[in-house]
């Protein structure tokens, strides 16, 4: 078998709006992995706020890893590579752990000369649909909802949990009549409300054609409660990443799951959660951690080989003001996977700094 060489990058993004956290650069590690002449990329970027590791912590669990990495056979099956990635990560962060092995995953497709969502599935599907994230403002810059209009997005998200139950169903009502029957409109009140609050707030948009309303309650307590009384379809997102080890199962009535990968344990949970999804009947939307385009890519990947027809929730990719690779990665309202995971790009070195290297 080849020898494993990998090269080590740090990387700061400037962000055209705010992180929940505050922040306005995305800092992160970007990781090349050859084996022979295929290669992998990956990165890991804990998001402030949200992952449990720190930018730092994750940098020193992903040297020490990249260190232990061993190759693998070009013939080993998908369940064979899995389980043993899955023993050598065993205990890794969810941010390391995506970036890692998105980029084993991609050298291992380009030894049996495939591309990721090739080799995860044998007929992934030819394009997957992306959902427009409305701006906060979009009240004092209608400007903007008028272009994600224009563009010919199908799916549109609000966040609404900055508001008051009221005010934020007036808001939903409004965006309803402007957008027309025929988009599909997420409510993302990220744990905002109380359950009676976030009840009032059901009941005020139950006839407004939402598709589902993710993570309202403070108290994810309450959460088989609300979903048992609520009129408006429910969505998980961060009580994915809190409580990994319970089975989908165990939240009957919820709709929707909303997978982020760096969050939730890596490409590989990930995947699981969604073959257990769809046994389930759920809607599986895979969604961005506010990646650069080389995780974006990998979502694509992902979205595409688990055939999930829900649109992706890739729009903050568009909050990056720069890029690790040029060209930018094109996302459309509707995305070509092959042009998005084939074409040919180029390290950004003007945000990048290498900071280790082992051949």
């Amino acid at each position: 078998m080849p020898e494993t060489s990998w090269r080590l990058f740090r990387f700061a993004l400037p962000l055209r709006i705010s992180l929940p956290s505050g922040a306005r650069v995305r800092q992160g590690w970007l990781i090349q992995i050859q084996q022979a002449e295929a290669v992998g990329w990956g990165e890991v970027a804990p998001l402030p706020g949200f992952s449990r590791e720190t930018l730092d912590e994750a940098g020193r669990i992903l040297q020490d890893r990249l260190f232990r990495l061993t190759s693998f056979p070009p013939e080993i099956t998908w369940a064979e590579w899995a389980e043993a990635v899955e023993q050598s990560l065993e205990s890794v962060p969810a941010s390391v752990r995506w970036g890692v092995e998105l980029a084993l995953a991609q050298c291992q497709a380009a030894r049996r000369g495939k591309r990721l969502d090739t080799w995860l599935a044998p007929d992934p599907l030819p394009m997957v649909s992306i959902n427009a994230l409305i701006p906060i403002d979009w009240r004092e810059h209608p400007e903007r909802l008028q272009a994600i209009r224009a563009a010919g997005y199908q799916a549109v998200k609000v966040k609404v949990g900055q508001h008051a139950p009221k005010e934020a169903a007036q808001d939903v009502r409004l965006l309803r009549n402007l957008l027309g029957p025929e988009v599909e409109l997420r409510v993302d009140a990220n744990r905002a409300w109380s359950l009676r609050e976030a009840l009032t707030f059901a009941e005020a948009i139950a006839d407004r054609n939402v598709a589902y309303l993710e993570e309202p309650l403070r108290d994810p307590a309450e959460l088989h409660d609300f979903v048992r009384r609520s009129p408006v379809p429910v969505a998980l997102d961060e009580t994915l990443a809190e409580q990994p080890d319970v089975p989908l199962h165990c939240w009957e009535g919820v709709a929707a799951v909303v997978l982020k990968p760096a969050l939730i344990g890596g490409l590989l949970r990930a995947w699981q959660r969604a073959r257990e999804a769809n046994a389930l009947g759920m809607t599986v939307v895979w969604s961005a951690a506010f990646e650069t385009g080389v995780g974006t890519r990998g979502l694509l990947a992902l979205a595409a080989a688990s055939h999930s027809k829900a649109a992706a929730g890739l729009d903050p990719y568009h909050w990056l003001a720069d890029d690790v690779v040029y060209p930018r990665l094109a996302l459309h309202p509707a995305t070509r996977v092959a042009d998005a995971l084939t074409g040919p790009w180029r390290l950004n070195a003007a945000v990048l700094e290498e900071v280790n290297e082992h051949a």
